[in-house]
């Protein structure tokens, strides 16, 4: 029995020591960690939970972070590196995560870090001194999820004093330099009180002189409804416009009556040039084109070619052009000389009367064309019509001129046989 008993004992102390040493452990690693509090939505708290999978993708992994863009010009978020580092610029920031986050912050104490209701969205808050003025600090967000697994996130913050106020008030800077312009000039500073202060004053003054305007108008307007019931205003008033109307007759008289009669003059010159236009246009038209003696027996060309007789039709058609009546009215065939080119007078619409055995080269047909524009001019004064076609005319055909000059028959054989010599 006291073997047994001794048997009893030894095995009932082997089996309880790994048990104690175990919780011994245990007991240990309980003491040596301990979970961090972190701030979720302002007040909250939690604690994350340890991460017990071993095996599989956490959501650390797979979370995207995309930050939340604001109108504010102050406000702004930059990426430096998706889901890893942004540059901040403003006193806030606000990220949405794809996945729920549990927990949240930042280390560095002029920086917070909040989790916003329902998990998926973060608010990074600056201090005024978070950064210095035109610097970046650097501040490290980070995150906590259900699974136990944590991601950080560097931030680059700049410009960490801008207040929503400031920004709003930087539209008005226009009017702040105006108006400390306007206050130097009359003798202010420029400074918060002293803006006040010729604020003050300009409203007196302008008040001082609406108050006098009114006054004196309202003085004014029962003055005349007082003298208006009496006749001997109207007497003095007719007596004082009968007076100025004779004094302007008698000293401004004859220059109205000029004027007048100026006006009158004008009128009858502008219809006499009128009709006289008409009458040189008609005139022009009773003579023939053989009349012009630059063109002679070569009109019966240009008539049988466009059909033109005078020396008017054919001029009316170098500068405005022919045109011929279609189904929808007046269509233009050519616009005259301003039409033609000289590298290709031959394609042109001058073709019909400088083809074999007509006007022997297309210059003569410029020629005749500028000559009978000039007759225009001299014989009926209608320069004012053709001036501007006769000199683009004279130019094209001194250009002719200046080629054919370029490429004479023969040129360059003396030099040629002067080699062979």
């Amino acid at each position: 029995m006291k073997r047994l008993a001794l048997v009893a004992i030894v095995l009932a102390t082997l089996l309880a020591m790994p048990v104690g040493g175990a919780a011994a452990v245990g007991s240990d690693h309980a003491g040596a960690v301990d979970a961090p509090t972190l701030q979720v939505d302002g007040n909250a708290t939690a604690t994350p939970t340890a991460n017990n999978s071993s095996s599989g993708p956490t959501i650390a992994s797979q979370v995207r972070l995309t930050p939340i863009t604001f109108e504010d010009e102050f406000l702004s978020v930059s990426v430096r590196e998706a889901d890893s580092a942004y540059g901040t610029t403003g006193p806030f920031a606000v990220f949405t995560a794809s996945h729920r986050v549990d927990a949240a912050r930042i280390a560095q104490g002029p920086a917070t870090a909040t989790v916003l209701e329902g998990g998926n969205q973060i608010k990074i808050a600056y201090s005024d001194d978070a950064a210095p003025t035109d610097e970046a600090s650097l501040y490290t967000l980070e995150l906590y999820f259900e699974d136990g697994s944590t991601k950080t996130v560097d931030l680059h913050a700049t410009k960490t004093d801008v207040s929503v106020g400031a920004a709003e008030l930087s539209q008005y800077e226009d009017v702040i330099d105006e108006l400390q312009v306007l206050a130097e000039e009359h003798g202010y500073g420029t400074g918060p009180d002293a803006l006040l202060e010729y604020l003050t004053w300009v409203n007196d003054r302008a008040d001082l002189i609406d108050g006098f305007l009114t006054e004196s108008a309202l003085q004014l307007f029962a003055l005349l409804v007082a003298a208006s019931s009496n006749w001997l205003f109207w007497l003095v008033l007719l007596g004082l416009i009968a007076l100025v109307a004779t004094w302007l007759s008698s000293r401004y008289g004859d220059m109205l009556e000029s004027l007048q009669n100026d006006v009158g003059r004008s009128e009858r010159k502008r219809r006499e040039l009128e009709l006289a236009y008409e009458e040189q246009k008609q005139t022009a038209d009773e003579h023939t084109l053989d009349e012009v003696s630059a063109v002679g027996s070569n009109a019966i060309y240009w008539d049988d070619a466009y059909g033109t007789r005078s020396p008017a039709q054919l001029a009316q058609m170098a500068a405005n052009g022919a045109h011929v009546r279609g189904e929808s009215g007046l269509q233009r065939v050519h616009d005259g000389v301003e039409d033609l080119d000289v590298d290709n007078l031959e394609d042109s619409w001058l073709e019909p009367v400088i083809r074999e055995n007509r006007i022997p080269t297309a210059k003569q047909a410029l020629g005749e064309l500028k000559a009978t524009l000039e007759w225009m001019e001299t014989k009926h004064n209608l320069g004012h019509l053709f001036r501007d076609a006769r000199d683009d005319l004279e130019q094209m055909i001194d250009e002719i001129e200046r080629q054919n000059q370029s490429y004479q028959p023969g040129e360059g054989v003396t030099a040629a046989d002067g080699g062979d010599d």
